[in-house]
């Protein structure tokens, strides 16, 4: 659910009704882009960033039981390479836990910066969705803060 109100979204687009659900769906990935480029979360209002703050250390302390359990089924892989990966996928999974656990203790109260923000990302999107041979800039973008390994 998306911290700006889909009516301020549709507004600054200028968008017909029938767009609602497309808008929707583009505003949610630019507030999950901002965030991302942010590292940390916005939340509409102080209750919600208390209550998020709140389950963070229930939500650490469950990403390091998940941890310790995958540590000890992979403990039982025979073949070397695969334990390997075991081990290392666990220690992945964990670490983007406790990222996230992170941008959520680190959260705030979206301002005007960070709305404006949001809806420059949107107006980018809904202007260029169409297909294009390559990948759009916007939408490498939105990918690469979850891209692994940069590669080629």
């Amino acid at each position: 659910m998306s911290v700006i109100p889909i009516e301020r979204a549709m507004h600054h687009l200028l968008a017909e009704p029938e767009d609602q659900d497309l808008v929707q769906s583009q505003l949610d990935g630019a507030e999950t882009a901002a965030a991302s480029y942010l590292q940390r979360r916005f939340y509409a209002d102080q209750a919600a960033l208390a209550e998020a703050v709140a389950s963070v250390p229930g939500a650490r302390s469950s990403a390091r039981a998940i941890h310790a359990a995958s540590i000890e089924a992979a403990s039982e892989i025979e073949d070397l390479c695969d334990r390997e990966s075991a081990v290392s996928d666990a220690d992945f999974v964990l670490q983007e836990a406790l990222d996230s656990c992170t941008a959520a203790a680190r959260g705030m109260v979206i301002n005007e910066a960070i709305a404006a923000a949001c809806l420059l990302k949107l107006g980018d999107l809904f202007a260029n969705r169409e297909d294009s041979p390559e990948l759009p800039i916007a939408a490498k973008n939105l990918l690469t803060p979850y891209r692994i390994g940069m590669g080629v």
